[in-house]
């Protein structure tokens, strides 16, 4: 399962997890936050970023940005999420994650794997 660290970014500058790609999905399969030498809470969201095909109702479609999970990791706390806690976290397009705050002491751990 591949994975991907990266530290915590506002949503401007959404890290990405996993790029997009043709005809399959990115599943969460476990999400680390290490929050243990962060400078606050941080509320941390997995984005899923995809743009539609072209139909004939919508000959010129746009990036769409969904939040398809968030957490509050507190100060001080370390936590693991496992398959259980993230079943149901399917991203059509990209998988990007980011944070409330900037906190570059505030990482992020995200496995993954393709559908």
């Amino acid at each position: 399962m591949p994975s991907t660290v990266v530290a915590a970014v506002l949503e401007a500058d959404a890290a990405v997890i996993a790029a997009e790609r043709e005809n399959a999905a990115v599943l969460a399969k476990s999400i680390t936050i290490d929050n243990l030498n962060g400078g606050g809470d941080r509320v941390i969201q997995i984005q899923d970023v995809f743009t539609p095909a072209v139909t004939e109702g919508e000959a010129g479609p746009i990036e769409h940005e969904v939040d398809r999970f968030k957490y509050t990791a507190l100060a001080g706390d370390q936590i693991t999420l496992g398959e259980d806690e993230l079943k149901g976290v399917k991203c059509l397009g990209a998988m990007k994650v980011y944070s409330d705050v900037a906190d570059a002491s505030c990482f992020i751990t995200v496995g993954y794997e393709h559908e």
